[in-house]
């Protein structure tokens, strides 16, 4: 994060909630628990070596921690990461036009897609729970984001060997879609990878191309869905 972005984060969190941030019985600035939350966050590292590195303890890593993100989520969950209302016939066509002038794919109005985020082994995984399929710890993460790969619906935090099908069925935009709520207009399509269920409204790449016309699909279904771009 350049330090555009970090104060703009930070006058963010004090237009939003701003009595959430004044300075601690540890003399901490605001500009300092963000910066504990991000050092956390970006490095993975033990809330040992954030607080040695910050000059404070463990337990205050971990509760500055905390705290941050909390107060991210409460300032910022119902206006960044927002899925339009089923009804909201203009922002659906906003959205199916700009994945139609991708690749010309048409009715699409968001990808979904599964990514793992590197944890540091938990102790008492002694199932390896943790440990997805290409061998290291990872929470997993589902994602629906739209044509300019702006994040609209996220739901995760499950162990790393969940599979992204079992991750779908536990999220609620996936039991409603499975229980026939509508999340979006009947003509409208997620697009995803080949392990989500056919019976959904999800357009998923041919399994087995045997022509060109399969093999010519399948790039434009990956180009489409920006495979492996936002989880750079």
């Amino acid at each position: 994060m350049g330090c555009q972005d970090f104060f703009l984060l930070i006058r963010i969190l004090l237009d939003h909630i701003p009595n959430a941030f004044q300075q601690d019985v540890q003399g901490l600035t605001i500009e300092e628990k963000v910066g504990i939350m991000l050092y956390r966050l970006g490095h993975g590292t033990s809330y040992y070596t954030v607080g040695h590195v910050f000059n404070v303890g463990k337990a205050t890593a971990y509760q500055v921690s905390k705290s941050v993100v909390q107060a991210i989520l409460e300032a910022l969950q119902d206006s960044t990461i927002i899925f339009p209302a089923a009804d909201n016939v203009e922002k659906w066509a906003e959205i199916k036009e700009s994945f139609r002038l991708r690749q010309g794919l048409r009715d699409i109005i968001g990808a979904i897609d599964g990514t793992h985020i590197p944890i540091i082994p938990p102790a008492n995984d002694q199932w390896n729970a943790y440990v997805n399929r290409k061998g290291w710890h990872s929470i997993v993460f589902q994602c629906i984001f739209d044509a300019h790969t702006n994040f609209c619906n996220v739901y995760g935090g499950l162990p790393g060997s969940i599979h992204d099908s079992c991750v779908f069925r536990k999220s609620q935009i996936g039991q409603d879609l499975i229980n026939g709520v509508e999340r979006f207009p009947a003509d409208c399509l997620l697009i995803g990878v080949s392990g989500y269920s056919s019976r959904l409204p999800i357009l998923l790449p041919s399994r087995n191309p045997h022509n060109e016309e399969g093999a010519h699909f399948n790039n434009i279904h990956s180009s489409t869905r920006y495979e492996n771009f936002w989880k750079n």
